[in-house]
């Protein structure tokens, strides 16, 4: 579905929303229930920690099967999977019938291998893929950490240092210590950091000279792969820019109290935090590994590297996966209740030239649900972005904390009558949010409506769990 859809053909056609991953994966989440690390070690010690470390790293998986962190997008799979039949089928010497890939509903441009088989992408990798042979790049440096057992192999060098002489005595001395037993036992865990990461370093760059030798065997353009290096540099950018957008473009034909945007407040908001794009540090992942640019010029050849421009336009060959990934990625937070967020990516989109009858209704949804959580006494955790100073997604976060309820209410109807050109169901569920959150219309009977109108509707979970 391209973006800007006329709306004649826009009140035909519904968005269908992948299924959650609880639903769909219940053979693999019965195999990991049934997960015992098996025996490797005859040294009880060593045996203890590498049953620690799988049974840590199974109930990661089973955590994130069990509470819908994935879905089951057969769009994104199967262009996924379409590579990896490609790169199989190019480099036999190789066994890739271990790998299943698995679509994780984070917006961190990201990707993970877990170590027996799983190959996790996440939906905001694809808002920065512009070609395939950028995703092939990517998945090809995972396939690479299954492919030389890396896991396992940097999981057998911490458990040799953790059951090692040196380290073992020193932790029973900071056990026996009666001063300074943090601060020694922080450096102890340090070193040991530090020493499994030097180990680490070399493994990324094996899985990249491994990964760039699949694609070129399976006829991808490694120079045009290898840019997508340049855009996981920055990826950061996405929350941390200025000027994204103006927001003050997008409520000015409002009839919203506007001196905000005349008069900046000196307001920082209670943020503890500051967003960054570095998820899994503890797992093989395409972002966290460092040095970017160098692994650009290495793989590319090239010491020149090309001007990108990060967070802007869409591009015609990946258009369908950005837009079914961006869908996804408000969905998941405007579920979620991270307001904040989900208005910065429906504003980011709108700007980009995403689909825009899909974004303005979501909008409505979340004025609306923000009006809600506002009368509750809960506004502040909805739209709480963790935002930096001086950052677009900091001037949205404040804007969020400080409009009256009134406004609230203004916008919800504005994005719900921009809308109205929209996919049918989309459109009324905005309307029945609306009705029962900002109208405050009975909900029961509300919802027992749309669900009889649309028997089959993809926001069913969410009514229900209003219901209950």
């Amino acid at each position: 579905m391209g973006a800007g859809l006329s709306p004649s053909l826009a009140q035909q056609i519904n968005i269908n929303f992948s299924n959650l991953g609880a639903e769909k994966y219940k053979e693999k989440i019965d195999q990991l229930e049934k997960y015992k690390p098996p025996i490797k070690y005859a040294e009880k010690s060593a045996q203890a920690w590498y049953n620690e470390i799988l049974s840590d790293r199974n109930k990661s998986l089973l955590t994130a099967f069990k509470k819908d962190e994935l879905i089951f997008d057969t769009l994104l799979l199967n262009k996924c999977n379409s590579i990896l039949h490609r790169l199989s089928a190019a480099n036999k010497q190789y066994r890739f019938d271990t790998i299943k890939i698995y679509i994780n509903r984070s917006d961190v441009p990201n990707a993970a291998c877990y170590g027996e088989g799983t190959v996790m992408v996440n939906l905001g990798l694809f808002l920065w893929v512009d070609s395939e042979d950028e995703l092939a790049l990517v998945l090809a440096h995972e396939f690479s950490h299954q492919l030389l057992n890396h896991f396992e192999s940097k999981l057998e060098k911490t458990i040799t240092l953790l059951t090692s002489d040196d380290f073992n005595s020193e932790l029973k001395d900071i056990k026996k210590s009666d001063d300074g037993k943090f601060d020694r036992f922080r450096k102890l865990m340090k070193g040991l950091s530090l020493e499994t990461g030097k180990h680490s370093r070399y493994k990324e760059s094996e899985a990249d000279s491994l990964g760039v030798v699949l694609i070129r065997n399976a006829g991808f353009n490694v120079a045009n792969a290898s840019r997508i290096l340049l855009k996981l540099d920055n990826v950061d950018q996405l929350f941390t820019s200025n000027k994204i957008y103006t927001l003050k473009d997008y409520f000015e034909n409002t009839r919203i109290d506007l001196s905000y945007f005349k008069v900046k407040p000196k307001y920082n908001g209670l943020s503890t935090k500051i967003v960054t794009m570095n998820a899994d540090k503890d797992l093989d992942s395409i972002k966290t590994h460092p040095d970017c640019i160098k692994r650009f010029e290495a793989i590319s050849g090239k010491e020149n590297k090309p001007t990108l421009n990060c967070c802007t336009g869409l591009n015609t060959l990946m258009v369908k996966y950005k837009e079914d990934a961006l869908h996804e990625i408000v969905r998941a937070l405007y579920e979620n209740n991270s307001l904040g967020y989900c208005i910065h990516f429906c504003i980011f989109a709108l700007k980009n030239n995403y689909d825009t009858v899909f974004c303005n209704n979501f909008l409505s949804l979340c004025f609306s649900k923000l009006y809600f959580n506002d009368k509750r006494l809960e506004r502040f955790n909805a739209a709480n972005a963790f935002a930096k100073r001086e950052t677009t997604l900091k001037e949205i976060q404040d804007f969020l904390f400080q409009v009256s309820t009134a406004d609230l209410a203004i916008l919800a109807e504005y994005f719900l009558i921009v809308s109205s050109n929209s996919y049918p169901e989309d459109h009324e569920f905005a309307n029945l949010m609306y009705n029962t959150q900002v109208k405050m219309k009975d909900a029961e009977s509300a919802y027992a409506d749309f669900n009889k109108k649309y028997p089959k509707n993809k926001y069913q979970y969410l009514i229900l769990k209003k219901i209950k």
